[in-house]
């Protein structure tokens, strides 16, 4: 059994979107009544340069600060237990290790510095691809007072763990859930009434079927959750990043097809990963 078997694991360096990611993190343990598992990394090189002695002590002593002010502030919290983690070697491969048996990996989507920071641009994206549970992606929400959560939905069994994950979060949390399904379609640019438009009219009508089946048995299960849905003739990397500007939280899958075709491996993973104006959760 993992050591971090149903925790909620969080990257930290100290960068404003690291604290998010341990804001973040820190609330859903104590919400979810979890243990947390604090993770700060040393890289042992800057790119291909072995870090020197004193700059080692300093980059110690600076992760040493940052985990047992973690742990201060998850105890204030309610949070029990936390366990801290600091590693001298790349964050990617300790991040990845960490999240086996993990209720979920938080990172922030941005870091700060190759010595002390965790170079989050390119972990993110690592650890969303590589990890074996939900990861958590935080940057500061456009719209702070927003609530609802957005899911993409494409009818791929990524897209249904996805959208299992967003509407039990929905219901947990009482906020309101959109259900996104898009597509890049050729046909609707000559516009409405155009030649084409007529086919654009159906796949939106066949989007909306899709959603309506998908929804339906979680629309039994928790009646009490407002949910909406979406299907929209555009890029979904696109649709996504503009519904995540009134959202709190953006879910996608891991894998899925169509739409959402090669989530992780392609482009649009990166686009959302960097686009998106509000924390997101790729689910595994």
């Amino acid at each position: 059994m993992s050591a971090n078997q149903g925790a909620v694991v969080v990257g930290i360096d100290g960068s404003p979107d690291g604290e998010r990611g341990l804001d973040w993190a820190i609330a859903e343990a104590a919400g979810r009544g979890l243990p947390l598992h604090v993770v700060h990394t040393l890289p042992p090189l800057v790119g291909d340069v072995p870090l020197t002695a004193d700059e080692y002590r300093e980059g110690s002593a600076e992760g040493d600060r940052l985990l047992a002010e973690a742990g201060r502030r998850a105890a204030a919290s309610g949070v029990a237990p936390v366990s801290t983690e600091f590693a001298d070697r790349s964050p990617m491969p300790v991040l990845v290790d960490a999240s086996r048996g993990a209720a979920a990996l938080v990172v922030g989507a941005r870091g700060h510095g190759p010595l002390f920071g965790l170079l989050l641009g390119s972990v993110s994206g690592h650890v969303a691809a590589h990890a074996h549970c939900p990861v958590v992606v935080v940057r500061e929400a456009a719209d702070r007072t927003a609530r609802r959560i957005v899911v993409g939905v494409d009818g791929s069994a990524g897209g249904d763990e996805a959208l299992a994950f967003a509407v039990e979060r929905a219901a947990r949390t009482g906020t309101p859930l959109v259900a996104v399904h898009a597509w890049r379609d050729r046909d609707s640019a000559h516009g409405i009434g155009g030649p084409d438009w007529s086919r654009t009219v159906e796949r939106i009508d066949a989007g909306n079927r899709l959603l309506d089946e998908a929804l339906a048995r979680w629309r039994d299960k928790y009646p009490e959750v407002e949910m909406t849905r979406e299907a929209v003739p555009v890029h979904p990397a696109r649709a996504l990043a503009d519904a995540s500007g009134g959202a709190a939280l953006l879910v996608v899958g891991a894998r899925g097809h169509g739409g959402f075709a090669e989530l992780l491996l392609g482009s649009v993973v990166r686009s959302v990963l960097h686009h998106a104006r509000c924390p997101v959760v790729v689910v595994h």
